[in-house]
């Protein structure tokens, strides 16, 4: 198990490099990787998920995250964006105007409602969640963070880190992904998916699916990330995972899947 300090703030200092990374890369398609980064050296998860709701029973997965696992992350993410996300008591306080609009909050498996536990737990690894949740004007942002069964549930100062993280992180959230979700003139041409991707594509981060639509879209990984203006290495760190959470070995079988959806 992972060790826990008697004091949550004694390893701040260690915390401040990657915080200050993360706000250096606000906006940069690196940004997710020295997010994740901070959020294992803070409090040791094993998965992050970041969602976004649209106010009108829309949620699309902003960024799914398991370091020794992403088919677990990739199989949740599909689950939840299909119609879980219904069942999960955070999404219910979403739409309530009373509730805070940033909130902590700690989900031990006994307190969840069976028919969200039963789909979120079947994933024998985790073991526990915490969730930062976000209300927004325009909808409404998640962060899911998970543990495993090596580090065990998050403790007292694992809370009391994420609590003192909490502003942070909901600043962090709010400027990058609504960065990049709102299409500049300047910025790259997001895609739309027809029915057949989309749900093939449904456990990928958003800009995991945009990289893949590009790839069905008969562009090389060289051109894909000229036009998402992405540096090829990056590109090929979203291909990697888009295609280790899909169960796929190459750009051949990621189009073969498409078409077997349809």
């Amino acid at each position: 198990m992972r060790e826990s300090c008697n004091d949550p703030t004694a390893d701040w200092p260690a915390l401040m490099p990657p915080i200050a990374e993360c706000v250096a890369r606000l906006g940069e398609a690196g940004f997710d990787e020295v997010l994740l980064a901070l959020l294992r050296q803070a409090v040791g998860i094993e998965q992050c998920m970041i969602f976004a709701y649209d106010g009108a029973d829309g949620v699309d997965c902003l960024l799914a995250a398991n370091e020794r696992q992403p088919r677990v992350a990739g199989r949740l993410a599909r689950l939840y964006t299909e119609g879980l996300f219904r069942h999960d008591p955070n999404y219910r306080r979403l739409a309530d105007t009373a509730s805070p609009a940033m909130e902590l909050a700690p989900m031990r498996p006994e307190a969840m409602p069976e028919s969200y536990r039963g789909n979120l737990f079947a994933f024998p690894d985790l073991v526990d969640k915490v969730a930062l949740t976000l209300r927004e004007t325009e909808g409404a942002y998640t962060l899911n963070l998970y543990r495993g069964r090596e580090v065990g549930p998050f403790d007292d100062n694992d809370l009391a880190t994420l609590n003192a993280l909490a502003p942070l992180l909901a600043s962090l959230i709010r400027r990058h992904y609504r960065h990049h979700l709102t299409q500049g003139n300047s910025g790259p041409t997001i895609l739309s998916p027809s029915a057949e991707e989309a749900a093939v594509l449904a456990p990928l981060s958003e800009r995991e699916r945009q990289l893949c639509l590009y790839l069905l879209r008969g562009h090389t990984l060289k051109t894909a990330a000229a036009e998402l203006d992405i540096a090829l290495s990056t590109a090929e760190t979203y291909r990697k995972r888009a295609y280790a959470k899909l169960g796929v070995p190459s750009k051949a079988r990621l189009v073969a899947l498409c078409r077997q959806q349809g």
